[in-house]
């Protein structure tokens, strides 16, 4: 059997466009490849996890369910994400598990995001139940992505209005891709 090298020419111009052809498609399996990348996470805040603004508050949280015993009071907790310096963190849901059986007495939550390095927050969104016998109550408060980074921290405010009122928890879901 004989080996035989033949040779092919190409002009310039096809070679050219088949190398950028190459080139593009190695383009777009990359973005192929972080958007395969992206993960999904759920981490739920329990009633526990929630600690008083105020001294003065009076509540009662007995782990799972959080309720304040006379009035209103305000809680907060942060988020919970995790975060190893290379990912971008976007928060795209956020779930206020709750109950209210109240007429007047509501529970809302606000979403913030912070930036301990320059003193400075900025509201992310917000939700607040209606009374209603649905126990728990499941309300988003996030209608759109947001991103968090890397000096930044996002943290829950829960205002509770009556003693009739309770919070479960907050589910929180977000994305991190490198």
């Amino acid at each position: 059997m004989t080996l035989r090298i033949q040779s092919l020419r190409v002009p310039a111009a096809a070679l050219a466009l088949v190398v950028l052809s190459a080139f593009a498609v190695g383009a777009a399996t990359d973005a192929a490849a972080d958007e395969a990348r992206v993960t999904i996470h759920r981490v739920t805040i329990p009633a526990a996890h929630f600690v008083p603004v105020e001294d003065t508050d009076s509540y009662e949280n007995d782990g799972d369910k959080l309720s304040p015993t006379t009035g209103s009071a305000s809680f907060a907790a942060p988020i919970p994400y995790s975060y190893d310096g290379t990912d971008h963190i976007f928060i795209t849901r956020v779930e206020l598990l709750a109950y209210d059986n109240d007429a007047v007495g509501q529970v809302c939550l606000d979403v913030f995001r912070a930036e301990p390095a320059n003193a400075t927050e900025s509201a992310m969104g917000w939700a607040c139940t209606d009374d209603s016998m649905t126990d728990p109550q499941s309300l988003l408060s996030i209608p759109h992505t947001r991103r968090v980074n890397a000096g930044q921290r996002a943290y829950l405010w829960v205002y509770l209005g009556s003693p009739n009122v309770s919070l479960y928890g907050v589910r929180v879901t977000y994305t991190t891709n490198p």
